[in-house]
């Protein structure tokens, strides 16, 4: 029953390039098939090289969010560096699965970012299952954002030139998809970090 919720409503695109991450999302929040929020941002900076995008219910996003923020900040104070895009994928893994199996988070985030390896994406999902990825899309709309999506092969590309096709990704399903719309945020993540666009 869970898992119908985390799928109902949004659609969430990471996109692993050559040089760097793309993460989108679209604008609207729902619950059910009322809109009750037309600007909501979908997508998180945990710090300037690394964002995770939100789908499922926001309430239980925004606390693991604000956790693994603050992971990150302790991290980076405790030993003088930053965390990697795969440790924090790990940590939310860890709180999403681990000691809360059987009372999980009903949501799914995709992490990317940017780190001394490069270019990083990774999936979290509400079993707290971690799977690195090169494309993803999740949330109601996602079967036409991966539509879109086929067929591109990201890794050969420039942040720059695959950002017109991630957009185009979470338009599509705008228009096909009632629980996804009201615009869409992009954020791009390159070794000079990340940029809202």
């Amino acid at each position: 029953m869970q898992t119908a919720k985390v799928f109902k409503g949004t659609t969430t695109v990471g996109a692993l390039c050559s040089d760097g991450v793309i993460l989108a999302a679209d604008k609207r929040a729902v619950s059910g098939y009322f809109i009750s929020h037309k600007r909501t941002d979908k997508i998180s900076l945990i710090k300037q090289y690394i964002a995770v995008t939100m789908a499922g219910t926001v309430a239980e996003a925004q606390i693991l969010i604000d956790q693994l923020k603050g992971e990150a900040n302790l991290f980076e104070m405790t030993y003088g560096r930053r965390m990697s895009v795969r440790a924090l994928a790990s940590l939310a893994a860890q709180n999403m699965g681990g000691q809360y199996r059987f009372a999980h988070y009903p949501i799914q985030l995709i992490i990317g970012g940017y780190d001394d390896d490069g270019p990083a994406l990774f999936a979290v999902d509400f079993f707290g299952a971690m799977t690195e990825e090169k494309l993803i899309a999740t949330g109601s709309g996602s079967p036409v954002a991966l539509g879109e999506l086929q067929g591109h092969d990201f890794l050969s590309m420039k942040v720059e030139e695959a950002l017109p096709i991630v957009r185009r990704a979470i338009q599509a399903a705008m228009e096909w998809d009632t629980a996804t719309g009201e615009g869409v945020d992009v954020v791009a993540i390159t070794k000079e970090g990340a940029k809202k666009l």
